[in-house]
């Protein structure tokens, strides 16, 4: 029994057919609770972000689970069970902890180092867990991916230069439109990633910003943090500089019709970031005059590839935490059969201190179970060590045959 990882990213699959997978998660989810069920696999977490569609499961056959799993999601995500198998890739469970933590480290996303994703993977397991998905596995893995994450902020500072999606998209702004210190923007999406723009548009001197919701929700989100509220998008449009998309809605919300009537009344130009995977905002508005948009595909494009002290030295910690993974679950998996080992020895003591109770009194049987406990220790210590290297090597014959001889029994 062991976790695999069934998962693609934006470097194998595209934009939309991450959102596609993404919006067919609720479906996939009932296909995977029913091989739950059915005894195929133990548990599962699904993680769905703008980068990633991910899935950690503990199996008892890592083989035959895998296909299953690409069967459920071509079956639920309108996706071709040919392609699932060419963009997904099925790993095996040092491969998959070590993809994990690298990915709550924020190393695997589109921007190196971002601070959302370890909040995006927190947020997954909880869900998980709340459904009564996970299993002891996953909830061992999961944990230490939360403790990676936090190592790497603390020692590298990496996660906490507050880097992420929308600083990248103000970045490719600045350089082409100057400062935006003194703008006036206007925020769409009331979600945990507009608390990330907010922070970051006040950082850039963006202290103008109006909350729209396309769901209602504007009013609770701007009054708890000193904003405005925009009860209408097309009078919002008109009167902003700046217009940072990221609600998630699922359908678009601005086309080239909507700025063209918004907008109708002045020439000011009009800078776009739509961070949303599903677009908020057309791609052609940035035909119009006047029009900067930059969305996920330009991000992704103008993202650079660091590979700065700081990433090495995320990676280095995520190596150890990977190699502390495997020797945590190789004792867990040892731990039953040294319990079995111990209680047989301690039988065989239990019965000898009894003869000699009966023979020469209790004080001397408390002397001799003494003598047989310590003894018991020694003799347990070098196959035990031994047990425990050859698992490491995932030599399963040898494995196997490790544990006979503890038994005492036959390699059968």
């Amino acid at each position: 029994m062991g976790v695999i990882l069934v998962g693609t990213d934006h470097r194998e699959a595209s934009l939309e057919e991450l959102d596609l997978l993404a919006k067919n998660f609720d479906s996939i989810r009932q296909g995977l609770l029913e091989k739950q069920e059915s005894g195929l696999i133990q548990g599962f977490v699904g993680l769905t972000t703008c980068n990633r569609f991910e899935l950690y499961l503990e199996t008892k056959d890592s083989h035959s689970a895998g296909a299953e799993v690409l069967r459920v999601i071509a079956d639920n995500s309108e996706i071709d069970a040919d392609y699932c198998a060419q963009v997904f890739q099925v790993a095996g469970e040092l491969a998959a902890a070590r993809h994990l933590f690298s990915v709550t480290a924020g190393l695997e996303s589109m921007v190196i180092g971002e601070e959302e994703i370890a909040g995006q993977v927190r947020k997954a397991f909880a869900s998980a867990q709340d459904g009564a998905q996970t299993s002891a596995a996953l909830n061992q893995l999961f944990q230490k991916a939360a403790s990676v994450a936090k190592k790497v902020t603390t020692q590298t500072g990496l996660g906490a230069a507050g880097r992420s999606t929308i600083t990248v998209g103000l970045d490719i702004l600045k350089a082409q439109h100057g400062e935006l210190a003194g703008k006036q923007a206007l925020l769409i999406g009331t979600g945990a990633h507009a608390r990330v723009v907010v922070a970051a548009l006040i950082r850039a001197g963006i202290n103008e910003i109006s909350v729209y919701s396309p769901t209602g929700r504007a009013a609770e989100f701007a009054n708890s943090r000193g904003l405005q509220i925009s009860e209408n998008l097309n009078a919002s449009l008109a009167h902003s500089d700046l217009v940072v998309a990221c609600s998630g809605h699922g359908s678009q919300l601005i086309g080239q019709n909507e700025l063209r009537a918004a907008r109708a009344s002045g020439s000011k130009e009009l800078m776009i970031i739509d961070v949303a995977l599903s677009h908020d905002v057309a791609a052609d508005v940035a035909e119009l005059d006047g029009v900067t948009l930059v969305n996920l595909e330009t991000i992704k494009h103008h993202t650079p590839h660091e590979h700065t002290a700081a990433v090495l030295q995320a990676r280095e910690l995520v190596n150890e935490a990977t190699d502390e993974f495997q020797a945590e679950q190789l004792g867990r998996n040892l731990d039953p059969f040294v319990t079995a080992i111990k209680r047989k020895l301690n039988l065989w003591i239990d019965e000898e201190v009894a003869r000699v109770e009966l023979r020469e009194g209790a004080e001397t049987a408390a002397e001799v179970r003494a003598s047989l406990n310590s003894l018991a220790n020694q003799m347990l210590h070098e196959p035990l060590t031994t047990a425990k290297a050859l698992a490491a090597t995932g030599d399963d014959e040898n494995y196997r045959r490790a544990l006979m001889v503890l038994f005492g029994g036959r390699d059968e």
